[in-house]
């Protein structure tokens, strides 16, 4: 319990140390918080698991770099899909959750 209470804690620092640079970044760019927020972060949220793969590839060990691009795509085709299709409700035109052959 120790040790989760005190990588919370870290992982809370780190964070909050990753927002307040936004400030700094957005300023010094002039890049809009909203901006940095959806593509930045995700970027480099992502940025270990594609240098993993990419590392994997290298390695010569392509069963663990297609396994994590799979995984990578199937955590995003899981989330992303249906939020849209909820999201579309208040939309005049619905995106319904019916896929085509190649989809």
């Amino acid at each position: 319990m120790m040790v989760l209470a005190l990588s919370t804690a870290a992982v809370a620092y780190v964070s909050e140390s990753l927002v307040h640079t936004f400030e700094t970044v957005g300023e010094t760019f002039g890049w809009s918080e909203l901006f940095i927020g959806v593509i930045i972060v995700a970027i480099v949220g992502n940025a270990a698991e594609h240098a993993s793969a990419i590392i994997m590839a290298y390695k010569n060990k392509m069963d663990i770099a297609v396994e994590i691009a799979i995984g990578s795509t199937l955590q995003i085709a899981m989330f992303v899909a249906p939020i849209l299709v909820l999201i579309s409700l208040f939309f005049p035109v619905q995106m319904p959750l019916v896929f085509t052959l190649p989809e």
